[in-house]
């Protein structure tokens, strides 16, 4: 029987949790808006979850061998991993435009599987072991170094955890034009048996380094974001003296991609500055244009949003550098303390109780009457004034502010 013995020619020498923070850059790398999510999804899934599977291969990890006449269920689900994470590497490295070449030891693996798994059926086709000039091989028996007390296993084999037996055949018919040789097959080789060994350590190594080959081929980096500067036009869109800023204006120019902010989702455009633009024209309705609440509302917008138009034009600036527009955040010095503020207005007020004051334009009046008193109770205990509804739940959030804002400037006064 000739004797072959797989070893890894190269260790692994990281750790299961650094080879998959390094997959998940990759795949940040290279999914973008054009890629097959739904292709793409369940290899990535497979990679990540064979990372896991492999780093913690154990030394009987096919099993109790084949005595049965059929591989253990370990042994089946081992080759079966074997090949999904190879196909999906390949698959992936097509989809992703990379090359990714594959060891010997690879190879070597890729055969065993299709032993285990195609035994039965003619296999006359393998990735790496030196078969040729027979007709068929098939899976003779998997020994387990552990239960293998009829066969031991030779002094140079004595580390490995698996002896995997290949039984192949010529399908020698030239026996019959001399019968009387009786060593015939034996001088022509028709049959030739081959001793496997192998050990999980090895195995762990080959796999988890040919993820990390797959990782590390290709040169693409992450690209930032080509940054669209707004034209010349500040002073046209928002002007203080003449008390206006036009802020439809704005979301349509920065509307071409995800870094304002802006995002369009089943038809509703949802942008903190449509929250901005909702309490600047209500208050310019509502209030005076000396009142101390309409001029601390006109400034603090204004001044965010001239910042916000002028950060924009910085390329190093990502979506998270850029001023933050929500109403809450740019109002934040002026509401009021209460037991549950952090809940209702932080988590609830533009989920469920107005959840489209940040749109352009918004299909319904939709709230949740409950979590809508519970604001208004604690809101009104907090301010000492009851909030007015007005025509709209909207309404009510812009009263919240200028109420809260009215409130503090009270009580510097005092």
């Amino acid at each position: 029987m000739k004797k072959i013995k797989l070893n890894s020619s190269k260790k692994f020498s990281g750790t299961a949790k650094e080879l998959k923070e390094k997959f998940e850059e990759k795949v940040d790398i290279y999914q973008t808006s054009t890629t097959y999510s739904n292709t793409e999804a369940p290899l990535l899934w497979i990679i990540r979850g064979s990372i896991k599977y492999f780093d913690k291969l154990d030394t009987n990890f096919l099993g109790i061998g084949n005595e049965s006449g059929i591989p253990s269920m370990k042994a089946d689900y081992f080759a079966n991993n074997t090949y999904r994470l190879i196909n999906a590497i390949d698959y992936l490295a097509e989809l992703w435009k990379l090359t990714i070449e594959k060891s010997d030891e690879l190879k070597f693996l890729l055969d065993i599987r299709t032993l285990i798994v195609h035994s039965g059926e003619p296999i006359n086709k393998v990735e790496s072991l030196k078969l040729e000039g027979y007709k068929d091989s098939q899976l003779g028996r998997i020994f387990p170094r552990k239960e293998c007390r009829a066969f031991p296993f030779p002094e140079e084999y004595s580390d490995m955890d698996y002896c995997i037996e290949v039984w192949n055949d010529k399908h020698d018919k030239t026996k019959k034009h001399n019968l009387s040789k009786v060593d015939h097959h034996v001088e022509n080789e028709s049959y030739c048996d081959t001793g496997i060994y192998l050990k999980s350590s090895d195995v762990r190594d080959i796999m988890l380094c040919h993820i990390e080959k797959f990782i590390d081929c290709g040169n693409k980096t992450k690209q930032s974001q080509k940054v669209k500067k707004l034209p010349n036009i500040k002073a046209k869109v928002m002007d203080m003296e003449s008390d206006t800023i036009d802020f439809d204006k704005i979301a349509d120019l920065i509307s071409k991609d995800l870094r304002g902010g802006y995002f369009k989702e089943r038809g509703i455009e949802y942008w903190d500055g449509f929250g901005l633009k909702r309490l600047y024209d209500y208050s310019k309705k509502h209030l005076g244009t000396l009142d101390k609440v309409r001029v601390i509302i006109k400034e603090e917008i204004h001044t965010v949003m001239s910042k916000y138009w002028d950060d924009y034009q910085d390329e190093n600036l990502t979506i998270d550098d850029l001023p933050n527009l929500d109403i809450r955040t740019v109002f934040t010095e002026f509401t009021p303390e209460f037991e549950y503020k952090g809940y209702l207005e932080g988590e609830k007020l533009f989920i469920y109780i107005a959840p489209f004051f940040n749109t352009r334009n918004y299909p319904d009046k939709r709230t949740d009457i409950d979590y809508l008193n519970m604001f208004v109770n604690e809101a009104s205990n907090a301010l000492g004034k009851k909030l007015s509804m007005g025509e709209s739940v909207e309404d009510l959030v812009c009263d919240y502010f200028i109420q809260s804002i009215q409130v503090k400037y009270d009580n510097k006064r005092l």
